[in-house]
């Protein structure tokens, strides 16, 4: 099995893990923390195969430039917008995980700063997670054209809603105070 492989098997894993996460805490945040929550090894888990996933992706970029002759070439603007998106929400993700975690430990003090990052960060994952899942897929020869075309349809549909749950309920936490 090839990294490209390895890399897609724990993308899908990534990308499960994260919807739970991301849904499970953006209906506890939407209900200003009335469904009783504990702490869990989930986002420790969620956060070691990110820096997995990332390791290998930069390692395979790096890799596949490697030694490639430097020519002029057409850039399929189009064709690679997908790859560039997955790109730049990538690196802005690892980016931005650390403040997600600080604000986690320091119940999100500043505020201001918080509510301006969080969620360009949670932008930046579910686009991630958009535009990612079909690629695995396909790379792993999982199903058809047709379940590809249906999971870039799905996936940027549930990551949307996901989103707005996550962002109104991050706000209703963070300037409504949270009601136990």
């Amino acid at each position: 099995m090839n990294l490209r492989k390895i890399n897609a098997i724990i993308s899908m894993l990534i990308v499960v893990l994260l919807l739970d996460h991301a849904m499970f805490y953006a209906v506890v945040m939407l209900s200003r923390y009335r469904i009783p929550t504990h702490a869990t090894v989930l986002p420790w888990m969620i956060t070691a195969l990110v820096v997995i996933h990332a390791i290998l992706s930069i390692a395979m970029a790096v890799l596949g430039h490697k030694g490639a002759e430097k020519r002029k070439c057409n850039t399929y603007a189009k064709l690679n917008a997908r790859t560039m998106l997955q790109r730049f929400s990538g690196i802005l993700m690892m980016v931005l995980i650390g403040v997600h975690i600080a604000g986690a430990a320091t119940h999100f003090q500043p505020k201001m700063l918080h509510a301006v990052l969080h969620p360009v960060f949670f932008a930046m994952v579910l686009m991630h997670l958009a535009v990612s899942m079909s690629k695995a897929f396909i790379t792993l020869g999982i199903g058809s054209a047709k379940l590809v075309k249906a999971i870039d349809i799905i996936m940027p549909v549930i990551c949307g809603i996901t989103f707005i749950g996550a962002v109104v309920g991050f706000y209703l936490c963070l300037f409504l105070g949270v009601a136990r």
